[in-house]
């Protein structure tokens, strides 16, 4: 059968006494409460303060600053006054904290309260429970709520928020200007802070943040400081950079260099100067007084460089090329009448460039292309003449590349044509039927348009023979023409050139190209030949004289060679068992005898056959003048060419080469004294003995020529003097006539 707890009422002065409990709790709870925010406002309103004044923020990151400082007094206010007031205070809880501070209640007061729980009030017994509450209704009059709470928490926070509070009041009393300026700066202004000092960084841009400045790896950058003296600022006795490197965190912190001593009234600002090296991007800071600049940045680069240049070239008209591009290195050609457009890739995207010619003070404009901006572009025309530009280039990072690049820009002149020829087969005399050969090369630069003839006639004015069949429009002509005295005109059947003898001939060639870039006619001329105009009489005799002088020539060559067929005959065969170890022996000195005899008749060999192809090209020369002035009879030909040129030609160029060979082959035989050197000594004066033959041959014709000669000039005297006898009486008969006609 169940029991049931008699009703049991905890007393009211132990009901009151818990109930005060309770709202001192809470009061305790929010005065904490407010003192942390106080603390927490306080702490956030002077940190503010310090970094505004250290960094000056833009307004967007001091609005982060104070987004943080509310989540700071929120987290304040949630976890020191909400979280706290609306928690559960159990009357048994806030009796135990008495008893905690009261042990004498013995758990009296605890006892009491439980038991007014009708949840807890099963298994106590009522005269007990009874007994208790009256013991802690009367010990509760004595209870001093007061001392269950822990005050140094609360005064330590009371103090702090009174310091918080209290000294943003002592700095809204002590400087208004600074507590009202704040404000505004917690308003979000721009206004910067009022300060003693002041200084700016060169390149740095303070009011619109610029904080970085792009810089060329391994170049030098000095940091311009300048601190302002006007506007009631003065000027720090010291400005401090610390940089430190962002590859590997390295740095210093370094006094700047002053330069000179600033005058108020005189100068605007102090100036410091410091230096990098710029290896890797640095970061740092300037600090000048009260000023500082914060957070500034130095970002290596690599500079700008021409990386290539070519040249998209257009020739003029005449020169009919398409256009066509060149790369170039260093250097440009323009052709005379050309223009084009010098393409330069750069390394880098381009912001600006200069093209100039420093020695002509001459810029030359130039492009940078938008969709790619690594292509700079400048005209050049061959009309600017030579020119030598220097070529500077600005990246987008703002950095100059390291020296300008140079580019030669030469102006090519078209050149006239250049003729290279000479006469051949001619001398400086010809008939008036004469034939004269011209050989050479005419080149041009480009290309030969017409090839033709001058000649002159004494004082007369100067004519023109075209070529005919010259191949115009290559840049190389060879020449094998003849300009041919006695060529008649197909109309009037009569001689293009009548020449007499005793005039003198001039002429010579001239070719000119496609050049069209004036009026001027582009020509180039070969040398000038001066001609005279003779008998067919007198041009033999020239070629007697010629001829007489080779066959004295010849003459020597054939003493010579006389010569060294004795030298031949002064060698004996070495001897095989001499000793060569007795230097003073007889047999000694006659080898070396033999081989100097030897030695001079191989270098005798080969000047004779130098000098027998002399004479031997002298003759043919002699034929084929004869033959292009169309005075040579078949048995002169015969004789000159068949009787005297042709075995010339056997005797310095097979003969003679042939006894050079046996020489050097006798030479060696000879002083090794090999058993051979008896054979090859016969086979040497054999030789010799052919040419010897040989050339006396040749010269029997050369003085059967002589003869011939000889016959000719006592013809051409008998019929001068028949010329002459028939001259005087010419000159009897019209003296006769005169006298009859004056009787």
């Amino acid at each position: 059968m169940a029991t049931v707890a008699p009703q049991f009422d905890i007393p009211r002065s132990v009901a009151r006494t818990i109930s005060r409990l309770r709202w001192l709790v809470r009061g305790y709870v929010w005065l904490e409460g407010l003192f942390a925010l106080a603390i927490v406002a306080g702490a956030a309103y002077w940190i503010g303060l310090l970094l505004d004044w250290l960094f000056e923020p833009t307004p967007a990151v001091r609005f982060l600053l104070w987004l943080g400082a509310g989540a700071a007094t929120a987290w304040a206010l949630y976890r020191y006054i909400f979280r706290r007031t609306f928690a559960k205070l159990p009357d048994a809880s806030l009796a135990l904290l008495i008893e905690r501070q009261y042990p004498s209640l013995r758990e009296g007061l605890v006892t009491t309260v439980q038991a007014g729980d009708g949840r807890r009030r099963e298994g106590y017994h009522p005269q007990l429970i009874a007994q208790t509450s009256r013991t802690a209704e009367e010990a509760v009059g004595s209870i001093r709520l007061g001392q269950v709470f822990n005050r140094r928490p609360l005064a330590v926070k009371g103090l702090l928020a009174l310091v918080a509070v209290g000294s943003i009041a002592l700095f809204a009393w002590q400087a208004p200007e600074a507590y009202s300026f704040w404000g505004e700066r917690m308003a979000f202004s721009r206004d910067l802070w009022p300060r003693e000092n002041h200084i700016s960084v060169a390149g740095f841009d303070r009011e619109q943040r610029v904080r970085e400045v792009r810089v060329a790896r391994d170049s030098t950058f000095e940091v311009l400081v300048a601190a302002s003296i006007d506007d009631g600022f003065v000027a720090p006795e010291e400005v401090e950079i610390r940089w430190r490197r962002a590859s590997d965190g390295l740095g210093s912190r370094d006094p700047m260099l002053k330069v000179g001593e600033a005058v108020a009234g005189r100068d605007t600002a102090q100036q410091f100067r410091y230096e990098f090296k710029v290896t890797s991007d640095i970061e740092f800071d300037v600090i000048g007084g009260d000023d500082r600049i914060r957070n500034l940045r130095l970002v290596a680069v690599e500079r700008p460089a021409v990386s290539s240049a070519a040249l998209e070239i257009n020739y003029p008209e005449y020169l009919d090329r398409l256009p066509r591009r060149i790369a170039l290195s260093k250097r440009a050609e323009l052709p005379e009448g050309s223009w084009g457009v010098c393409n330069v890739e750069a390394t880098k995207p381009l912001a600006s460039a200069r093209v100039y010619d420093p020695s002509l003070q001459q810029e030359l404009p130039w492009t940078i292309d938008p969709a790619d901006p690594t292509q700079l572009s400048f005209p050049l025309t061959a009309n600017q003449g030579d020119l030598k530009l220097a070529i500077s280039l600005v990246d987008t990072d703002g950095v100059e590349s390291l020296s300008p690049y140079g580019l030669a820009v030469s102006v090519v002149p078209d050149e006239p044509p250049e003729l290279s020829v000479q006469l051949r087969g001619i001398g400086t005399a010809v008939t008036p039927q004469a034939r004269i050969p011209v050989a050479g090369t005419v080149t041009d630069d480009y290309a030969v348009r017409d090839v033709w003839f001058e000649y002159q006639v004494d004082a007369a004015a100067p004519e023109r023979r075209p070529l005919e069949g010259i191949a115009a429009g290559f840049p190389r002509l060879k020449i094998t023409e003849s300009f041919d005295l006695a060529e008649d005109d197909p109309d009037s059947e009569q001689p293009l050139v009548a020449l007499k003898p005793g005039q003198r001939l001039a002429f010579r060639l001239q070719a000119d190209d496609y050049y069209d870039l004036d009026d001027k006619l582009h020509a180039g001329v070969s040398q000038r030949f001066l001609l005279d105009v003779v008998t067919p009489s007198q041009l033999r005799a020239l070629l007697e004289k010629r001829e007489l002088g080779l066959r004295q020539r010849f003459e020597a060559i054939t003493e010579k060679m006389t010569g060294v067929r004795d030298l031949l005959e002064r060698i004996e065969p070495p001897v095989a068992d001499a000793s060569p170890a007795d230097e003073e022996s007889e047999s000694a000195r006659q080898l070396r005898r033999d081989l100097s005899r030897i030695s001079g008749a191989g270098q005798n060999a080969t000047q004779m056959a130098f000098e027998t192809g002399g004479v031997a090209q002298g003759f043919e020369e002699i034929l084929a003048e004869l033959i292009n002035n169309r005075v040579d009879t078949d048995e002169l030909r015969n004789r000159l060419e068949d009787g005297i040129a042709a075995p010339l030609r056997v005797i310095a160029d097979d003969q003679l080469p042939e006894l050079q060979r046996l020489l050097a082959e006798h030479l060696q035989a000879h002083q090794a004294r090999a058993e051979g050197a008896v054979d090859t000594l016969a086979a040497t004066k054999i030789q010799a003995d052919a040419i010897m033959e040989a050339m006396q041959a040749v010269l029997d014709r050369m003085l059967e020529l002589e003869s011939y000669n000889e016959l000719i000039d006592l013809l051409r005297g008998i019929v001068s003097e028949q010329q002459q006898i028939n001259d005087a009486t010419k000159q009897q008969q019209r003296d006769k006539l005169r006298r009859l006609l004056e009787e």
